[in-house]
Protein backbone atom coordinates (compact mmCIF):
# COMPACT_ATOMS: atom_id res chain seq x y z
CA UNK A 1 0.00 0.00 0.00
CA UNK A 2 1.36 3.40 -1.01
CA UNK A 3 -0.59 6.42 0.95
CA UNK A 4 -1.66 9.04 -1.68
CA UNK A 5 -3.25 11.47 0.46
CA UNK A 6 -5.20 12.07 3.82
CA UNK A 7 -8.65 13.39 3.55
CA UNK A 8 -10.07 13.77 7.01
CA UNK A 9 -8.39 12.72 10.58
CA UNK A 10 -11.24 13.72 12.72
CA UNK A 11 -11.87 13.05 16.50
CA UNK A 12 -14.84 14.26 18.67
CA UNK A 13 -14.94 14.43 22.08
CA UNK A 14 -18.41 13.59 23.73
CA UNK A 15 -18.71 16.27 26.93
CA UNK A 16 -21.40 18.19 27.47
CA UNK A 17 -20.88 22.01 26.90
CA UNK A 18 -22.24 22.93 30.26
CA UNK A 19 -20.31 20.97 32.00
CA UNK A 20 -17.19 22.90 30.97
CA UNK A 21 -18.86 26.38 31.45
CA UNK A 22 -20.50 25.28 35.18
CA UNK A 23 -21.68 28.89 36.27
CA UNK A 24 -21.37 30.57 33.09
CA UNK A 25 -18.52 32.45 33.54
CA UNK A 26 -16.83 32.20 30.17
CA UNK A 27 -18.37 34.55 27.74
CA UNK A 28 -18.58 32.91 24.24
CA UNK A 29 -17.92 35.56 22.23
CA UNK A 30 -14.54 36.18 24.06
CA UNK A 31 -14.02 32.69 23.87
CA UNK A 32 -13.91 32.89 20.00
CA UNK A 33 -11.89 36.03 20.13
CA UNK A 34 -9.23 34.08 21.89
CA UNK A 35 -9.23 31.18 19.97
CA UNK A 36 -8.89 33.66 16.64
CA UNK A 37 -5.56 34.71 18.14
CA UNK A 38 -4.20 31.63 19.47
CA UNK A 39 -4.76 29.41 16.14
CA UNK A 40 -5.25 32.28 13.38
CA UNK A 41 -8.73 30.94 12.05
CA UNK A 42 -9.77 32.57 9.28
CA UNK A 43 -13.47 31.69 9.50
CA UNK A 44 -15.43 32.02 12.64
CA UNK A 45 -18.69 33.00 14.29
CA UNK A 46 -19.15 36.92 14.56
CA UNK A 47 -23.10 36.77 14.51
CA UNK A 48 -25.16 36.45 17.45
CA UNK A 49 -26.94 33.76 15.68
CA UNK A 50 -23.90 31.48 14.98
CA UNK A 51 -22.99 31.12 17.94
CA UNK A 52 -25.79 27.90 18.16
CA UNK A 53 -24.48 24.57 19.93
CA UNK A 54 -27.55 23.25 18.86
CA UNK A 55 -26.33 23.49 14.93
CA UNK A 56 -22.51 23.67 15.97
CA UNK A 57 -20.09 26.67 16.30
CA UNK A 58 -17.93 26.73 13.88
CA UNK A 59 -14.18 27.50 13.08
CA UNK A 60 -12.08 26.72 10.28
CA UNK A 61 -8.83 26.97 8.68
CA UNK A 62 -6.33 27.56 12.08
CA UNK A 63 -3.06 26.48 12.68
CA UNK A 64 -1.05 25.01 15.30
CA UNK A 65 2.72 24.64 14.76
CA UNK A 66 3.15 22.75 11.36
CA UNK A 67 -0.47 21.48 11.64
CA UNK A 68 -3.11 22.83 9.77
CA UNK A 69 -6.82 22.88 11.59
CA UNK A 70 -9.29 22.47 9.11
CA UNK A 71 -12.49 22.70 11.74
CA UNK A 72 -13.70 22.80 15.10
CA UNK A 73 -17.09 22.36 15.85
CA UNK A 74 -18.67 23.15 19.41
CA UNK A 75 -21.79 21.02 20.06
CA UNK A 76 -24.12 21.00 22.81
CA UNK A 77 -22.60 17.35 24.09
CA UNK A 78 -19.48 17.43 22.39
CA UNK A 79 -16.58 19.13 20.25
CA UNK A 80 -14.80 18.14 17.13
CA UNK A 81 -11.56 18.96 15.36
CA UNK A 82 -11.03 17.98 12.03
CA UNK A 83 -7.31 18.03 10.47
CA UNK A 84 -4.94 15.70 7.39
CA UNK A 85 -2.28 15.07 9.59
CA UNK A 86 -3.52 11.80 11.46
CA UNK A 87 -6.27 11.49 14.37
CA UNK A 88 -3.65 10.87 16.81
CA UNK A 89 -2.22 14.57 16.02
CA UNK A 90 -6.04 15.77 15.85
CA UNK A 91 -6.77 14.42 19.54
CA UNK A 92 -3.51 15.72 20.25
CA UNK A 93 -4.51 19.55 19.47
CA UNK A 94 -8.06 19.52 20.81
CA UNK A 95 -7.04 18.21 24.27
CA UNK A 96 -4.12 20.59 24.46
CA UNK A 97 -6.77 23.22 23.47
CA UNK A 98 -8.86 22.30 26.19
CA UNK A 99 -6.14 22.33 28.45
CA UNK A 100 -5.11 26.00 27.32
CA UNK A 101 -8.82 26.98 27.98
CA UNK A 102 -9.23 26.07 31.53
CA UNK A 103 -6.13 27.71 32.08
CA UNK A 104 -6.77 31.11 30.08
CA UNK A 105 -10.24 31.50 29.68
CA UNK A 106 -11.80 30.01 32.63
CA UNK A 107 -13.51 26.51 30.44
CA UNK A 108 -13.46 23.76 33.86
CA UNK A 109 -11.97 21.18 31.57
CA UNK A 110 -10.01 17.71 32.72
CA UNK A 111 -9.10 15.42 30.62
CA UNK A 112 -11.71 12.41 32.51
CA UNK A 113 -14.34 14.02 31.95
CA UNK A 114 -14.57 12.91 28.15
CA UNK A 115 -15.87 9.79 28.47
CA UNK A 116 -16.15 8.71 25.01
CA UNK A 117 -14.72 9.41 21.47
CA UNK A 118 -15.25 8.72 18.39
CA UNK A 119 -12.67 9.01 14.75
CA UNK A 120 -13.32 9.50 11.00
CA UNK A 121 -10.72 8.53 9.15
CA UNK A 122 -10.05 8.53 5.84
CA UNK A 123 -7.14 8.18 2.88
CA UNK A 124 -6.91 7.35 -0.46
CA UNK A 125 -3.52 4.98 -1.52
CA UNK A 126 -2.35 3.21 -4.38
CA UNK A 127 -2.62 -0.40 -4.75
CA UNK A 128 -1.40 -3.81 -6.89
CA UNK A 129 -3.21 -6.13 -5.04
CA UNK A 130 -7.08 -6.64 -6.77
CA UNK A 131 -8.75 -5.75 -3.50
CA UNK A 132 -12.39 -5.77 -4.73
CA UNK A 133 -11.92 -8.91 -6.51
CA UNK A 134 -12.48 -11.06 -3.53
CA UNK A 135 -15.74 -13.41 -5.10
CA UNK A 136 -15.38 -15.24 -7.94
CA UNK A 137 -19.33 -14.68 -8.11
CA UNK A 138 -18.79 -11.18 -8.42
CA UNK A 139 -16.48 -11.54 -11.32
CA UNK A 140 -19.31 -13.75 -13.28
CA UNK A 141 -21.56 -11.32 -12.12
CA UNK A 142 -19.61 -8.46 -13.34
CA UNK A 143 -19.34 -10.17 -16.67
CA UNK A 144 -23.05 -10.45 -17.82
CA UNK A 145 -23.79 -6.84 -16.24
CA UNK A 146 -21.11 -5.64 -18.73
CA UNK A 147 -22.13 -7.48 -21.43
CA UNK A 148 -25.78 -6.74 -20.94
CA UNK A 149 -24.70 -2.87 -21.16
CA UNK A 150 -22.65 -2.78 -24.12
CA UNK A 151 -25.49 -4.91 -26.00
CA UNK A 152 -27.90 -2.18 -25.27
CA UNK A 153 -25.78 0.74 -25.60
CA UNK A 154 -23.94 -0.87 -28.64
CA UNK A 155 -20.26 0.49 -26.91
CA UNK A 156 -17.90 -1.76 -24.93
CA UNK A 157 -18.27 -1.32 -21.34
CA UNK A 158 -16.68 -3.17 -18.37
CA UNK A 159 -17.98 -3.35 -14.99
CA UNK A 160 -16.18 -4.23 -12.13
CA UNK A 161 -16.79 -4.27 -7.98
CA UNK A 162 -15.90 -1.30 -7.15
CA UNK A 163 -16.52 -1.07 -3.02
CA UNK A 164 -16.57 -3.50 0.56
CA UNK A 165 -18.69 -1.30 2.87
CA UNK A 166 -18.91 -2.74 6.31
CA UNK A 167 -21.72 -1.44 8.51
CA UNK A 168 -22.90 -1.27 12.09
CA UNK A 169 -26.58 -2.56 12.55
CA UNK A 170 -28.24 0.95 13.81
CA UNK A 171 -31.12 -0.84 15.64
CA UNK A 172 -29.17 -0.55 19.09
CA UNK A 173 -26.93 2.46 18.42
CA UNK A 174 -28.19 6.09 19.36
CA UNK A 175 -25.63 7.53 17.34
CA UNK A 176 -24.96 7.08 13.34
CA UNK A 177 -20.98 5.48 13.11
CA UNK A 178 -19.68 5.84 9.62
CA UNK A 179 -18.32 2.66 7.71
CA UNK A 180 -15.69 0.95 6.96
CA UNK A 181 -15.07 1.34 3.20
CA UNK A 182 -12.27 0.47 0.55
CA UNK A 183 -13.94 1.67 -2.75
CA UNK A 184 -12.61 2.45 -6.16
CA UNK A 185 -11.18 6.59 -6.40
CA UNK A 186 -13.75 8.54 -7.79
CA UNK A 187 -12.94 9.33 -11.48
CA UNK A 188 -9.66 7.27 -11.57
CA UNK A 189 -9.36 4.75 -14.35
CA UNK A 190 -9.09 1.51 -12.54
CA UNK A 191 -5.84 0.66 -14.42
CA UNK A 192 -4.08 3.64 -12.29
CA UNK A 193 -4.79 1.39 -9.37
CA UNK A 194 -5.97 4.05 -6.98
CA UNK A 195 -8.46 3.38 -4.06
CA UNK A 196 -10.24 5.59 -1.12
CA UNK A 197 -10.67 3.97 2.26
CA UNK A 198 -13.18 5.50 5.15
CA UNK A 199 -13.07 4.08 8.75
CA UNK A 200 -14.33 5.03 12.28
CA UNK A 201 -11.21 4.18 13.93
CA UNK A 202 -8.14 6.04 14.59
CA UNK A 203 -5.42 6.52 11.83
CA UNK A 204 -2.76 4.33 13.01
CA UNK A 205 -5.38 1.25 13.11
CA UNK A 206 -7.02 2.31 9.88
CA UNK A 207 -3.54 2.35 7.63
CA UNK A 208 -3.47 -1.16 9.61
CA UNK A 209 -6.28 -2.86 8.68
CA UNK A 210 -6.04 -2.03 5.07
CA UNK A 211 -2.76 -2.92 5.18
CA UNK A 212 -3.30 -6.70 7.04
CA UNK A 213 -6.16 -6.94 3.86
CA UNK A 214 -3.61 -6.02 1.28
CA UNK A 215 -1.24 -8.67 2.28
CA UNK A 216 -4.35 -11.52 2.74
CA UNK A 217 -5.58 -10.54 -0.95
CA UNK A 218 -1.79 -11.25 -1.82
CA UNK A 219 -1.51 -14.24 -0.31
CA UNK A 220 -4.91 -15.39 -1.51
CA UNK A 221 -3.36 -14.68 -4.93
CA UNK A 222 -0.41 -16.41 -4.84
Amino acid sequence: MQLSAVFLARVLFFVEAVDLNPRGTAYYPAIARALVEQYGFQKFPQKVEEFDQSKGITFEAGRVADVTIDRVVIYDTGLQLDTTRDTQTSERILNDALVWASQKLGLAYKPEMVKRKAYVSQFSFYSDAPLLQTNPLLNTLSGKVSKAVSDSIKNPISFQPTAILIGHDPENQRFSVSAFSIERRVQTPFSEKKYFSAAPVQSNLHFGLVEEYEEYILAQKA
